[in-house]
């Protein structure tokens, strides 16, 4: 994880942003860039060896190799990059990247949760708002579902969705956002329970007309808005606009009705 005190993770520790990978540390284009290498050599338990060594290969590599923010790194962690790029490049062609270099290779966190959630719950956060962007056409949440199944199961922590609360499809009104509580203290005693709040493109029938307009004209079942492929990263006026306008106006219901509010937080 990458925040603007430190960067690193659990397992091999943190280092100060200020000047991790790089003097000036790790500008917040990079840090996207990294976050978007969706198709990757090493992909966590997505890797593949003969994958991995055809996408080097054929340089079809989105990820970055970044200095060991553990003790592997303690030489090099305010480095940008290796010196010598061969090794490295070796290790990502034979999927042999570890945790126990110099150099770690980094991709998208989406290999392993999309969200991101796993890592705000451990480390306790207390006010979570999570918005959930994937190509979703059927309303499956799987990204949600898998995060919170993998919570629990990896740290114990359950995660609920309050009463009248709860994701649901288009056909149902009050759907821009749900309010789900972390049960932080079935796990750590005394542990204030934490909040999250959710929200997901979804159509109800209150949204401003330009928006509504847009849908109607955009209501492909294998891409339609607002669930429309991920792969387009080429967005017209008119889209971006909708998707802008859509999001304003999610927030704003969440606002106004404050279901959420918790003036001690």
């Amino acid at each position: 994880t990458v925040t603007p005190l430190h960067s690193g993770c659990v397992n091999l520790g943190y280092r100060p942003s200020a000047t991790y990978g790089g003097k000036r540390g790790i500008s917040l284009g990079k840090a996207m860039t990294i976050s978007g290498a969706a198709a990757s050599p090493n992909m966590g338990y997505h890797s593949s060896t003969l994958v991995a060594f055809l996408m080097t290969f054929f340089n079809a590599r989105l990820g970055w190799w970044l200095p060991n923010p553990g003790p592997a790194g303690h030489r090099v962690w305010q480095r940008s990059e290796p010196d010598l790029g061969l090794g490295p490049l070796v290790a990502e062609a034979l999927g042999r990247t570890t945790d126990r270099t110099r150099y770690v290779y980094l991709s998208d966190g989406g290999h392993f949760e999309n969200l991101a959630l796993y890592e705000m719950v451990l480390r306790r956060c207390g006010l979570i708002v999570l918005v959930d962007a994937a190509c979703d056409p059927q309303y499956a949440y799987e990204d949600f579902a898998g995060a919170v199944r993998k919570i629990r199961a990896d740290l114990g922590v359950p995660i609920t969705l309050n009463d009248g609360s709860r994701p649901t499809d288009e056909k149902e009104r009050d759907a821009h956002y749900a309010i789900a509580t972390v049960h932080y203290s079935q796990v750590d005693p005394g542990v204030r329970d934490g909040t999250i709040i959710y929200l997901k493109p979804v159509l109800t029938g209150d949204e401003p007309i330009d928006v509504s307009r847009y849908a109607a004209a955009h209501k492909d079942p294998k891409n339609p808005f607002p669930q429309q492929s991920t792969l387009d990263q080429f967005f017209d006026e008119a889209q971006f606009e909708s998707y802008r306008q859509l999001g304003e106006h999610s927030v704003l219901t969440l606002v106004q009705e404050r279901r959420w509010a918790d003036p001690a937080r």
